[in-house]
Order: structure tokens, then sequence, then C-alpha cells
């Protein structure tokens, strides 16, 4: 398997404490697929949830194994 590709999504969490409030974003590596038609099913479906994860923030990232680490040569700038 020379490529994977990571669903992730941002968790938007809201604490509200005595003096003030408290936002947390938090990124999850939702699942790992070896095809890429697989992975952005999965995306559909944790985007279609709606509820947990921020609505644009759930993307598909393309990895390549170079040597014993796999690379995202792909990301966006």
């Amino acid at each position: 398997m020379n490529k994977i590709w990571i669903v992730t999504g941002t968790e938007y969490q809201t604490k509200v404490e005595k003096y003030h409030t408290r936002t947390v974003l938090i990124e999850h590596n939702l699942a790992v697929c070896s095809t890429k038609e697989h992975a952005e099913e999965l995306a559909n479906t944790f985007a279609s949830e709606g509820n947990k994860y921020l609505q644009d923030s759930i993307k598909v990232k393309g990895y390549e194994l170079v040597g014993q680490t796999y690379h995202n040569f792909h990301e966006e700038a």
C-alpha cells in the first residue's frame, strides 16, 4: 500500500466557566482508508451528521509512502 487517505475533522467545544467562556478546537483523524473513494464517502457521512464537527473542516488528505514513512506532498498552503 503506497498511498493512504486520511479523513480529518475539527471538533468545536465551548465550556462556560464562572468568569469566562473557553473555546477549544481539536483536529481529529476520523478514518484511515486505502482508497480515495472510500475516504470521500466517509467524509460525506461525517459531514452529514453536522453536529459534532465544523462543516467546512472535514477534509480528505492523501499520503504517499516514502521509505518507511507516509508524507503529505499535496498539503494546501
